[in-house]
């Protein structure tokens, strides 16, 4: 391509924005409203996931075992738990341990505790066990049940089984979410820029008749639509940003027991994407639409 190909090109974008200002701002709008709704969406689902991810990373199994073990059956009980493959990690709460924090949380110490319980420490020693994959918990519960030092294992019942299939449904409506309003948006952008490059078919078809190439007609409409989209794009990342900030400040002070992603890299990421996104919409619209009128 000629500089003097390239300013035409460049001149015949800046003309045309001008020369339609309506449709221009039509097509601009419906960029920014899709991304908008694109990234709200994408922000939901990211959040939605690491919300069943925290609620699921609570979950744990306690395995209580015998007042009369000794430290040599702990460690016993300790390897045949830790070689389960479902196993992430395990931790010993010693009796002492579990009465301090028993304490803790009642505002007594240690030694007030044992003195209203008649000098003896009932509580016993217990393994905190996480699981590889939070879907095993039942699983290993049920394992380490069978050990001999074991006295019994408390995991939730009744309470772990519907939280999994809260966290499940929760992603999946995320993910749902994020696909229904992409399709709707690349429906309201496509049908948006059908109009704006039906308006000007003549053009198209006067060029086609004069000689003019198929390349150097889209490239005007290429350009036009990348500069729309990246103003769509630019607008969304603002209203994105500033709400998504806005409702994570709300969240945190209102709402702190509910888990946020806030992370600033991430944020950067996202809303960098949308802005890319509406130029690459922008530009592929225009140029999939004008393909139709090049056929004379």
């Amino acid at each position: 391509m000629t500089s003097s190909s390239a300013g035409y090109i460049l001149s015949e974008t800046l003309h045309s924005l001008r020369r339609n200002p309506m449709l221009s701002f039509a097509s601009m709008l419906t960029i920014f409203v899709s991304m908008v709704i694109l990234g709200a969406s994408f922000f939901f689902m990211v959040n939605a996931n690491y919300m069943a991810s925290t609620f699921e990373s609570q979950l744990e199994v306690s395995a209580f075992l015998n007042q009369d073990i000794t430290p040599e059956d702990i460690e016993r009980v300790r390897g045949l738990i830790t070689v389960l493959p479902e196993v992430a990690s395990v931790e010993l709460v010693t009796k002492d341990q579990a009465l301090a924090q028993f304490g803790q949380n009642m505002g007594a110490n240690q030694s007030e505790i044992i003195e209203d319980l008649g000098g003896v420490n009932p509580l016993p020693d217990k393994f905190t066990i996480k699981t590889t994959d939070p879907q095993q918990v039942i699983t290993v519960a049920q394992q380490v049940e069978t050990i001999t030092g074991v006295k019994k294992v408390r995991y939730g019942p009744g309470v772990v089984e519907p939280l999994l299939k809260f966290t499940q449904w929760l992603r999946w409506i995320g993910v749902g979410i994020v696909i229904l309003f992409t399709v709707a948006s690349l429906v309201l952008i496509s049908i948006n820029i059908k109009l704006n490059v039906f308006s000007r078919r003549r053009e198209i078809q006067i060029m086609k008749l004069v000689g003019a190439s198929d390349t150097f007609i889209r490239w005007p409409f290429l350009i036009e639509g990348m500069i729309i989209g990246m103003i769509g794009g630019i607008l969304a990342a603002l209203t994105v940003g500033y709400g998504y900030n806005w409702l994570v400040e709300y969240l945190t002070m209102t709402l702190t027991f509910l888990p946020v992603v806030h992370n600033a890299v991430f944020f950067g990421e996202v809303l960098t994407g949308l802005i890319l996104a509406g130029m690459l919409i922008g530009a592929l619209g225009s140029t999939f639409s004008v393909r139709k009128y090049l056929r004379i």
